[in-house]
């Protein structure tokens, strides 16, 4: 095509210089010569100009479909990211209950064995107590249980017991 144009260029050249063409890109003139491998040259270095040009433009488009795909991925990635964070968070608050519902059950469970415990000892303590009561060992019954596991003295009898020692 580059060849075509350029005999062409030259017979156009050869016309309007009055030099006649002989052949495809020859003439019986220097000048014209000269002036169709100028005119050559000019327009295969635009043609290879326009072809960069071009090849610019394709390269360009093409890094810009490629950003535009990479972008694409980055938000696909990001909601699946807190598409699993969410699910992660679900995950974990449904662990985090059902651990906490593990630990009450145990908690209670401990409680009922404890209680159990604490009334197999006071009922023996008790039958003790009528045995002794019984035998004449113990002048009195003692009193009904208070449902602590040892008990306490008050300390308001402790009080009363200062106040009757120091009226003394």
């Amino acid at each position: 095509m580059v060849q075509v144009q350029g005999s062409q260029i030259a017979a156009s050249v050869g016309a309007a210089t009055g030099l006649v063409a002989m052949g495809v890109g020859s003439t019986t003139d220097r000048t014209g010569l000269a002036i169709s491998g100028s005119a050559l040259l000019i327009v295969s270095a635009m043609i290879l100009c326009v072809q960069a040009v071009l090849r610019a433009i394709r390269d360009t488009a093409a890094e810009r479909a490629a950003l535009i795909e990479e972008r694409e991925l980055a938000v696909a990635a990001q909601a699946g990211v807190a598409g699993e964070r969410e699910r992660l968070r679900a995950e974990f608050e449904r662990i985090r209950r059902a651990a906490r519902d593990l630990l009450n059950r145990e908690r209670d469970t401990q409680r009922q064995a404890l209680e159990a415990e604490r009334f197999v000892i006071q009922r023996k303590a008790v039958l003790v107590g009528i045995e002794m009561a019984l035998s004449g060992t113990l002048d009195e019954l003692p009193d009904p249980p208070t449902g602590l596991l040892v008990p306490f003295p008050s300390r308001q009898s402790d009080d009363a017991e200062a106040r009757a020692a120091s009226d003394d």
